[in-house]
């Protein structure tokens, strides 16, 4: 007999949530899972266009040179390095050895079709970034603050190496306003803190202006994007649904009843066309003094 949606998510609630374990993807046992999860995201039309307008913010000119840090698959690099050209540089940081791998395959694949990018990547930790004072004409950071202890460490680190005159952008989700509409809002509310707690910053988007005001930023400008999915198992892709749904039970914020009775909610809500969430980021940049 197939299993409920319940005791499905009971089964896989034994492997690393994607909230609390991308800071230690090397040590996973699976971590397909998470190069999935971002290869998802970025065929998806809201993050290719928050994407392209970031990066046209930071207004990055022939010969400049980048800083992606946190830069995963290195997708977002190899824009970053078209739009410095091959006399600049677009340098992607991450610490994790699985994404930095995969990251150096696509420049490979991206060589073998004919692209010569000026790209390069570096081990490291957003917290004690490895380069020079003043080394980067600007500073890009995705998604990656939600996963550090300590998102303003990170955000003066990038105003340290950002020269003076040069931007700091950062694009972070905001897990406070993360809403599921559900039958039993209650246990909605449950699911999404389980979910949100499980971050290490997981309210980082609210923050952002706060942290780069603390570290001598100016000309702090925000944008905000809300995201919308209608679908059910796009949803449980991206937010681990069904295993935040098991993390409530295990720790008795939910019943067992009440987890299947809400999880059943969500999927006939999805037969019926009218299953709903949402998700604001925040994009803010701001500029180093000088120049």
């Amino acid at each position: 007999m197939p299993m409920n949606h319940y005791e499905a998510a009971v089964t896989a609630s034994g492997a690393g949530s994607l909230a609390g374990e991308f800071q230690r993807v090397d040590r996973v046992s699976d971590p397909g899972r998470f190069v999935a999860c971002l290869e998802r995201l970025s065929s998806i039309p809201f993050f290719r266009d928050y994407k392209s307008g970031s990066r046209a913010a930071l207004g990055l000119r022939p010969g400049d040179r980048v800083l992606e840090v946190g830069c995963g698959l290195g997708l977002d690099l190899a824009a970053l390095g078209a739009d410095v050209g091959p006399r600049g540089l677009a340098v992607g940081l991450d610490a994790s050895r699985v994404m930095l791998e995969r990251a150096g395959k696509g420049r490979a694949e991206a060589a073998g079709r004919g692209q010569s990018l000026s790209l390069a990547f570096a081990a490291g930790d957003a917290l004690d970034l490895p380069f020079a004072a003043a080394s980067f004409h600007a500073c890009r950071v995705d998604r990656t603050l939600q996963h550090v202890v300590d998102p303003f460490r990170a955000l003066a680190e990038m105003a340290r190496v950002t020269r003076p005159g040069g931007r700091v952008l950062a694009v972070e989700p905001d897990w406070g306003s993360y809403l599921l509409d559900a039958a039993d809002p209650e246990a909605a509310g449950i699911v999404a803190r389980t979910w949100r707690d499980g971050f290490p910053s997981g309210r980082a988007g609210r923050t952002l202006v706060r942290g780069m005001a603390a570290c001598g930023l100016t000309d702090i400008a925000v944008t905000p994007r809300t995201f919308v999915l209608r679908d059910f198992a796009t949803a449980d892709a991206i937010y681990d649904i069904e295993r935040s749904v098991a993390g409530a039970v295990a720790a008795g914020s939910l019943t067992q009843e009440r987890a299947a009775a809400f999880l059943a909610g969500l999927v006939q809500a999805d037969a019926r066309g009218c299953f709903f969430s949402s998700l604001t980021f925040f994009e803010v940049m701001g500029r180093r003094p000088g120049g």
